[in-house]
């Protein structure tokens, strides 16, 4: 992996027309280049929020049950052979392909599954809660049930593994594919809590496409598995994940030739100082920003007030320009995804809002109390959209917010409690159906910021996991409308995903999870004059 210090060089002594492209070190002509910025740990089961970068990484080293198909949505064997359900689709009996192995050559079975669900019942809620489809997963993770046996996932044999839900769930296939669910080798426990791969890499065994050949503070890494199930379709001889200092140093490295992918923080690939190929390549997320209202607490019980909130708001003004190709305003809570457009649900409307809050009996904000929103002083970074949303509400209605910038354990301690009023957050899709994003609102309270509960919401839930196809589509609609209509929460911004690449990557495709399989891609040959001659967008 090389550092930033030939590009510096690079950037002083090159020439005034750009930067010039440094050609691949000898033996790297076919690895793949990963810019990041964020911390990676090739811990499959934890994560501190489920970055491209990150899920790449670990989908690179390890392989769950299943994948899914980026443009249907729709699950598809990877560690996994096939699978069937019981007849009242609370059992799903899961066969392995008989051809799986570690990377020191150990056979893949289903106790590896089981050691690696047991290992991630006991990480913190927002990665252990994958589970709680499972039977007895929340008890057992809440201490109120004790003995990991009991969780619902049993290895009959070597290849048949048996998983038990508490309800049935007609999405729980495609979840599989979080790389969450990886398997972990007997060996794999041990070296992860110790961190043995800084020093001997070779010791994570890992069952994915790649493996562990070096592990430092400045990236990862990774080769070819000989072992793994599907070698000789792998198409690249390694993946490097670089770690640079932020997304400004990553595209100048892109256009010095040293990395290949990067996400994009925007502007044009074309102005940059460089003559090598590079295209921007975009997908919708399935990630919602939005302003949780507490329902429970003050003015916010009625109805009228939070629907006030939610008119009074310029979704679209308050994008800053910068920001204009990666958000686009939320009117709903799901985004498009594969197999589902997205509704229009909510509207704007000034007036209707004043006239609202009036009614409610606080006309232009008279006598409405400040509203507490607490914010994590190491969490969002997003300041100014809070900024910009807050002094819309005292624009337009009078109503104050007090941003209650708090550290971590101040904030958590505040929700709990319930001592606050709106709460800034972003909810990611862990599968392409709007079921899961919908499945918030059914949690109970201490999961749910918006401390909303609705029988009927939770009934039509409930009927659409025995569904599938158009009757579970409709019937989430049913719910997605219900949800909007009682404003428990407001959506604000749908993120527009961007990725730069080097035109020589061959492969890449748009994935609304952000899930890419690198195993799928290629470095292609360039012609000696597209070297300094070649641009693209």
């Amino acid at each position: 992996m090389c550092g930033t210090g030939a590009l510096m060089l690079a950037v002083f002594i090159g020439p005034q027309r750009g930067l010039p492209v440094l050609p691949r070190a000898a033996g790297d002509e076919n690895v793949l280049r990963v810019a990041y910025t964020q911390k990676l740990q090739p811990d499959p089961h934890q994560r501190t929020f489920p970055i491209p970068a990150q899920n790449q990484f670990i989908l690179s080293l390890w392989e769950p049950l299943i994948e899914c198909d980026p443009a249907t949505g729709q699950p598809r064997p990877a560690a996994a052979e096939s699978w069937s359900w019981s007849d009242d689709r609370l059992k799903l009996t899961v066969k392995l392909r008989p051809d799986g192995h570690w990377s020191n050559g150990d056979p893949v079975t289903t106790r590896d599954f089981v050691r690696g669900w047991r290992r991630l019942l006991h990480q913190k809620i927002d990665t252990a809660s994958v589970l709680f489809p499972l039977k007895n997963a929340e008890a057992l993770h809440g201490g109120k049930m004790q003995g990991d046996e009991n969780l619902g996932v049993e290895a009959v044999d070597d290849r048949i593994l048996r998983i038990s839900l508490t309800a049935p769930r007609s999405t729980f296939v495609a979840e599989l594919a979080d790389p969450l669910f990886s398997p972990v080798h007997e060996s794999t426990e041990a070296v992860l809590r110790e961190q043995a791969y800084w020093l001997h890499p070779e010791k994570l065994v890992s069952n994915g496409a790649f493996q562990l050949e070096q592990a430092r503070a400045d990236g990862y890494r990774l080769r070819t598995c000989p072992h793994y199930r599907d070698r000789v379709e792998t198409k690249l001889a390694g993946v490097d994940f670089i770690r640079v200092a932020n997304m400004s140093m990553a595209r100048l490295m892109a256009a010095a030739g040293q990395v290949d992918v990067l996400a994009s923080p925007g502007g044009n690939p074309t102005k940059l100082p460089t003559n090598r190929g590079l295209r921007e390549e975009s997908e919708l997320a399935l990630t919602v920003s939005t302003l949780d209202l507490n329902v429970t607490r003050g003015p916010l019980r009625d109805l009228r007030v939070r629907r006030a909130l939610s008119l009074a708001l310029n979704r679209s003004g308050s994008i800053e320009p910068q920001d204009s190709e990666k958000f686009v305003p939320a009117l709903a809570w799901v985004p498009d995804m594969p197999g589902r457009p997205g509704l229009t649900l909510l509207r704007e409307d000034v007036a209707e809002a004043r006239r609202l809050l009036a009614e409610a009996g606080y006309p232009s904000g008279r006598g409405f109390p400040v509203l507490i929103m607490p914010v994590a002083s190491s969490g969002w970074t997003s300041y100014a959209y809070l900024q910009a949303w807050t002094e819309c509400w005292y624009r337009e209605l009078g109503v104050r917010t007090y941003l209650a910038y708090e550290m971590e354990a101040e904030r958590k301690q505040r929700m709990d409690s319930g001592d606050y009023d709106v709460s800034p957050n972003s909810l990611v899709a862990t599968v392409p159906d709007a079921g899961d994003m919908l499945g918030i609102f059914a949690l109970p309270r201490v999961y749910n910021a918006t401390r909303w509960e609705k029988p009927e919401f939770n009934q039509l839930l409930a009927k659409a996991d025995r569904k599938t196809g158009v009757e579970r589509l409709a019937l989430l609609e049913q719910a997605e409308r219900i949800v909007m209509s009682e404003v428990p929460t407001i959506p604000m911004m749908f993120e527009q995903r961007r990725t730069l690449l080097a035109v020589e990557v061959a492969g890449w495709y748009a994935d609304p999870l952000g899930r890419q399989l690198l195993k799928h891609l290629s470095i292609q040959s360039m012609p000696v004059e597209n070297s300094t001659a070649r641009r693209s967008l």
